[in-house]
């Protein structure tokens, strides 16, 4: 017989065939055509036709993606409003102090980043020294 086991437990693997000869495999580059090359799916369509059918997917696909962002944008204006005032109206003290931490800190970031972007030096800690203004 031509199948070996590939392992040696017998039971659960299925045999494996022999070593496959290359002279059986057909050489398809012969017979390629440049004007229609072997696609796997529509295989009879041409290169232009492929090309068509790209551009018009991409066109479609980014003109579906832009209506579907602006019907999410215009859905979203509405109910921005709502949440807001539902916020106001639900959240603790608690709640609305840790926001405004964290708005600050995100503040702080932005502009410590914006500081460097600039190349400006690390703004410098005022003094915390009490000193009279009409005491110089």
């Amino acid at each position: 017989s031509s199948l070996k086991l590939a392992c040696p437990c017998y039971s659960r693997c299925r045999p494996l065939p022999a070593a496959m000869d290359l002279r059986d495999i057909p050489d398809r580059w012969k017979r390629f055509n440049p004007e229609t090359p072997p696609y796997k799916y529509f295989p009879n369509r041409t290169r232009k036709q492929t090309m068509v059918w790209s551009w018009m997917a991409m066109a479609g696909f980014s003109a579906f993606g832009y209506l579907l962002a602006e019907i999410v944008e215009r859905q979203s204006v509405g109910k921005e409003e709502q949440i807001k005032e539902y916020a106001r109206q639900n959240a603790s003290i608690e709640q609305v102090t840790m926001i405004k931490n964290q708005s600050e800190a995100f503040k702080e970031i932005m502009m410590r980043a914006r500081r460097q972007r600039l190349g400006l030096p690390p703004q410098a800690h005022g003094s915390v020294d009490m000193r009279d203004p009409f005491d110089e």
